[in-house]
């Protein structure tokens, strides 16, 4: 991204880090932030998540009440059973279409 950076011209904006904090101790993404505040970037550290509680699950099954629900990234795709009785399992590197 340094390089897309310098490229653009792109000067005096805010960089939102939003990854686990300890990546930032890697001497890469040091490098890149230093390139970041030399040309006037302000950085600010915002956590984020993609790992969501059961009441969110639910919460978001119930609004958008799917015509399928295809459980991906869980340890426990059984569980979406009991969210939604549209739940299909599939099996881990069997492509399957939408």
């Amino acid at each position: 991204m340094r390089i897309d950076v310098e490229k653009c011209g792109i000067r005096d904006g805010v960089f939102l880090y939003s990854l686990w904090r300890g990546y930032r101790d890697e001497a890469y993404q040091q490098t890149f932030e230093k390139s970041l505040e030399r040309v006037g970037f302000s950085l600010e550290a915002l956590h984020t998540s993609g790992h969501a509680t059961v009441a969110d699950i639910r919460r978001v099954i119930d609004g958008l009440d799917p015509q399928k629900l295809i459980p991906i990234h869980t340890t426990h795709p059984d569980a979406f059973v009991d969210f939604c009785d549209k739940t299909e399992r599939k099996h881990d590197g069997v492509p399957f279409e939408v």
